[in-house]
């Protein structure tokens, strides 16, 4: 058998100290396996995006033994090069925080015949929404944080710009994460 396990984290509207998200799906030729989606850490100086991409892969990981994939061929995809290039030892760890999930991950990988392989973005889409749909959850339910991250959160002027450009804002999308879309927006329609 051979799967595809596709990770996503993100840390929002603001990296570090924002919440933490993780999502991912897991699919044998075009069916779906499993997908999962959640909170990979609170708001806190030491929650940022890369606690996220690997809490991702260590949930997707643990998902496939629960269900008995051990020993299976797997190919890991994920948009985070320095958790991909962190687990092909092409680059160290050297973040303390990050080290105990970096183990997490190891060992959990060590359980499946598997390669690792960095994509980019576009090409993670399921995992992305999987992520953005734990982040919009826990605002829902924690709504106390919405004025606290108001500063982080995208502006109405962005806001309506991203429309104007055709795309959907999601709910609490960040300024940062706007700003990133009208950039690549508006340079595609310069070429």
């Amino acid at each position: 058998m051979h799967l595809l396990v596709y990770f996503d984290g993100a840390c929002e509207p603001k990296n570090p100290g924002g919440v933490g998200t993780y999502g991912f799906a897991v699919y044998n030729d075009n069916d779906t396996i499993s997908e999962g989606y959640g909170i990979a850490c609170e708001p806190a100086l030491n929650c940022t995006n890369n606690v996220a991409e690997y809490t991702g892969l260590i949930k997707a990981l643990e998902c496939l033994l629960l269900h008995d994939y051990g020993e299976s061929s797997i190919v890991v995809h994920g948009d985070s090069q320095l958790v991909i290039k962190q687990l092909t030892g092409i680059y160290n760890v050297r973040t303390e925080h990050l080290k105990p999930l970096f183990e997490k991950a190891h060992e959990l990988l060590s359980h499946f015949r598997v390669r690792l392989e960095w994509i980019p973005r576009e090409l993670n889409s399921k995992a992305d929404e999987l992520s953005k749909r734990a982040y919009i959850e826990y605002l829902d339910e924690h709504p106390e944080l919405i004025n606290k991250f108001k500063p982080y959160l995208a502006t109405e002027k962005q806001l309506k710009l991203l429309k104007e450009l055709g795309i959907e804002p999601y709910k609490y999308m960040s300024k940062m994460e706007a700003s990133r879309l009208i950039r690549k927006l508006l340079n595609k329609r310069k070429r």
